[in-house]
């Protein structure tokens, strides 16, 4: 790649429904990614001034902090399942090779650092078959509770961020001194950009598919309020009410007005956290039994079987139960409402339920779908195919970046230039269209 270049623009796109337009910019600019990317930035902008803004975060927002891509079983959870004893081992190779189909002495499926099943498909059947199993009231002999226990386990470790190393290979060299010196540091950067819309706009939404606390430590970091359906200080019980809530400043004895709390963000984790456990003492402060703790206390008082994660691969059974039915019906309910923007971050489109969500957004005509790719996979090339100009997917090792997305494309709203440089790309643009104008009249 040539110096001056930031992007392989072979491999990153800007699609318009089905239509490069990077391509296009590229050649009206010579070539310029600069300007490419300034343009990219102010439609980012444009959108992020809109009434209603969420962000749908997969795992490809933080498996540069060392956490793991758990839509295959990873392999480091298979490690600790056998540290539990031969058991509970065998207990889990069988069950993988009824999975797997295999039928014969052969060794699991495994691809690199991952066991080829799908962890959801695996929690999912074993807690199906423990719900059976208990529902026939016959004397077990299994280990099939323990193993879920310990799968529970292994995942907190994987997902536990703060006490993983960060992968060199998974992150571009030129940003790694900056997450070494403070791991979420492009967490925080996006969070203080999108904090900067104007204040007569609704809170913007976060949602997050990934167990982690990346977010919540970066939150926490720049002192940000967030509404996370969660209520209470030394006990955090879960309270669908509080997504209702908000935040203002008392109100001026003689005015009587209320000043809105800039920093404060609406917060939805759609497949649970590894801070969530189930609470055996329930009352009217703890109608659903879900407590959120911290972690090291979580650790310290061994609880981490006791994590509420969202493991259905079927779905249905776990969408009609609390937290999930409400935290998708959130989903669903903050998307749909008009002139909104969805902006999906590292989610390769692997869930049917949340795509069933945002498909049936797209029913809304003022409703826009913005989509971060790392890579292209059979799913967004089925909708890139759909030809809808209101779904703009950058894709790409530069383009589908989150890290780049925080650093280069995520709107200063605060910069005194950008009206300058708004005006300053609109010249650009319209200068380029006249000329390509003149020269075809003069053609004429």
């Amino acid at each position: 790649m040539e110096e001056n270049k930031l992007f392989d623009s072979k491999v990153n796109k800007a699609f318009f429904g089905n239509t490069d337009k990077l391509a296009e910019w590229l050649k009206t600019d010579d070539d310029n990614q600069e300007k490419a990317l300034e343009r990219i930035k102010l439609l980012i902008k444009n959108y992020l001034e809109l009434d209603n803004v969420s962000f749908l975060f997969g795992s490809g927002s933080s498996i540069y902090l060392g956490s793991v891509s758990i839509r295959n079983f990873p392999v480091e959870v298979e490690e600790h399942i056998k540290t539990k004893g031969n058991e509970i081992s065998a207990e889990f190779t069988k069950t993988i090779k009824h999975l797997q189909n295999i039928k014969t002495d052969n060794d699991i499926i495994r691809d690199g650092t991952e066991i080829k099943i799908e962890y959801e498909k695996v929690l999912n059947y074993l807690i199906a078959k423990d719900f059976t199993l208990d529902e026939e009231n016959a004397e077990r002999k299994d280990n099939i509770k323990e193993l879920i226990i310990a799968i529970k386990e292994g995942l907190f470790s994987v997902c536990n961020i703060n006490n993983r190393d960060i992968p060199k290979d998974k992150i571009k060299e030129e940003y790694y001194d900056s997450v070494k010196e403070n791991k979420y540091h492009f967490h925080e950067k996006f969070i203080k950009a999108l904090l900067q819309r104007p204040l007569n706009l609704k809170r913007a939404n976060i949602f997050t598919l990934n167990y982690d606390l990346a977010f919540e430590y970066a939150f926490d970091k720049l002192g940000v309020f967030y509404i996370d359906g969660f209520a209470g200080f030394h006990k955090r019980y879960f309270k669908p009410e509080t997504f209702e809530y908000d935040m203002f400043y008392p109100g001026s004895t003689t005015a009587g007005k209320v000043q809105r709390i800039e920093k404060v963000i609406r917060y939805f984790k759609l497949h649970g956290s590894i801070s969530w456990i189930n609470s055996d003492k329930r009352d009217a402060n703890n109608l659903y039994g879900i407590e959120e703790l911290p972690i090291a206390l979580i650790e310290k008082s061994n609880k981490k079987g006791d994590m509420i994660i969202y493991p259905s691969a079927v779905k249905k059974s776990y969408t009609l139960d609390f937290p999930y039915s409400e935290l998708f019906r959130q989903f669903a309910s903050t998307i749909s409402h008009s002139q909104s923007v969805l902006v999906t971050v590292g989610y390769a489109f692997a869930d049917e339920h949340i795509n069933d969500i945002i498909f049936q957004a797209l029913s809304n005509p003022s409703f826009t779908l913005i989509i971060l790719a790392y890579n292209s996979n059979p799913e967004i090339e089925r909708i890139k195919k759909l030809n809808d100009s209101r779904i703009i997917i950058l894709e790409g090792n530069y383009l589908g970046d989150f890290i780049v997305f925080a650093d280069k494309i995520m709107p200063d709203f605060y910069d005194l230039k950008i009206n300058e440089k708004v005006a300053k790309t609109l010249y650009d643009y319209f200068e380029n269209d006249n000329t390509k104008s003149n020269k075809r009249n003069e053609e004429l």
